[in-house]
């Protein structure tokens, strides 16, 4: 007897699978789902009633249950992106309202439909890759997203593609896009700052892994400068005159072109006398707002000493060269001017002894002057 109540009572068990909605269906509603029984129903009359989200709790009537037959119905189209799972119980009671049933646990899941197109997480997407990058090199990620479904379905799977890329040059597809996961990388070399400074690709989601809706976004892409181009004197001769003896004296300005982006490390200019500054009497100092070499004296010159400088000056730039490039130099000849300086004594004290009785115009001693000036050949008075 025991066995057979067991039989019985599983026989009586009112399970049911989760119940499957598409969402959007278009009607006509009230829609069947599916049948309630309890196996009570040959004793006894049963009313049966279904409660929880989407009966009676918010959102209400979604669900209804027709009292006597036991047919459950859906009154409206659902949303999945909305709610994507309903739980209710359904309840079977006699005619004097005593529970006939346990209460049954139903499930109802709403399957997806690819009623939603992704949306780009921006409009306008922004990155930066230094230029002469390889192949390879990644430069930023754009991102989509997409409110279906992307586990049991492809209706939220997101592909990516790049639709188009201006400007066109050095060539038509300098980038890629991983399908999957939206990050853009290099695919071609050739990019130089000083021929594009900036590109604009627009970019493509679909979902259903790249066959379904579609939406496009904007990604700008900078090309970051480097060092790749070396400062160049122009002119690369220079000739000067300086007066002797005049210290901190401007003797010249050194003008340099630099295809690199202005205003950057890459091309501010620094200089440096590599022959020619003997007993250092020059220096070079960078003039900040033009970029200019300027030369001054660091001390006062001396004509009798040497009349001409021959100075060979470099310069490079405060970041070293991302590839081997050649140091250009600029020659500066600076004349050594010649000033009427006043005679010297020699020596500059002199003693004399005079006895008392000395008489006028008597010599006591002899003084000596030099001219600084020999090659003018002055006389001295």
């Amino acid at each position: 007897p025991g066995a057979h109540d067991t039989l019985r009572r599983q026989k009586r068990d009112w399970v049911i699978p989760p119940i499957k909605v598409p969402e959007n269906e278009r009607g006509p509603f009230p829609k069947k789902l599916v049948q309630i029984k309890s196996n009570r129903d040959r004793d006894t009359k049963i009313f049966y009633s279904i409660t929880g989200q989407g009966a009676d709790a918010p959102p209400e009537g979604i669900f209804t249950i027709e009292k006597e037959s036991g047919w459950m119905k859906v009154t409206q189209p659902l949303d999945r992106e909305h709610i994507d799972k309903y739980h209710l119980f359904s309840h079977a009671v006699s005619e004097n309202g005593k529970p006939v049933e346990e209460p049954m646990e139903i499930i109802v899941t709403v399957t997806d439909q690819n009623d939603n197109k992704p949306q780009f997480t921006q409009e306008v997407f922004r990155g930066s890759v230094p230029e002469g990058a390889l192949p390879g090199t990644s430069v930023m990620q754009v991102t989509a997203t997409d409110a279906d479904d992307a586990v049991e379905t492809y209706n939220g799977v997101i592909a990516y593609s790049i639709l188009s890329q201006e400007p066109r040059e050095p060539h038509p597809q300098m980038f890629t896009v991983n399908r999957a996961t939206g990050t853009l990388s290099v695919i071609a070399s050739g990019l130089d700052r000083e021929r594009v400074r900036e590109y604009t690709l627009t970019v493509q989601a679909a979902d259903l892994d790249g066959e379904g809706l579609t939406t496009t976004a904007l990604a700008v892409i900078e090309i970051a400068d480097v060092n790749d181009n070396a400062p160049e004197f122009d002119p690369k001769t220079y000739e000067a005159a300086v007066p002797e003896n005049v210290a901190g004296r401007e003797v010249a300005r050194l003008a340099v072109t630099d295809l690199d982006e202005p205003g950057t490390p890459a091309w501010r200019a620094v200089y440096s006398i590599l022959r020619g500054n003997d007993g250092g009497a020059f220096a070079i100092t960078t003039d900040p707002v033009t970029n200019e070499g300027i030369l001054r004296t660091t001390k006062g010159l001396d004509y009798e000493a040497k009349q001409q400088f021959v100075l060979h000056v470099a310069v490079a730039n405060e970041v070293p060269f991302v590839v081997k490039l050649p140091m250009a130099t600029a020659t500066v000849t600076v004349t050594v001017e010649d000033i009427n300086e006043a005679p010297v004594f020699v020596p500059l004290v002199q003693l004399a002894t005079v006895s008392e009785d000395v008489p006028l115009g008597q010599t006591l001693t002899t003084c000596t002057a030099q001219d600084p000036d020999k090659a003018q050949g002055q006389k001295i008075k």
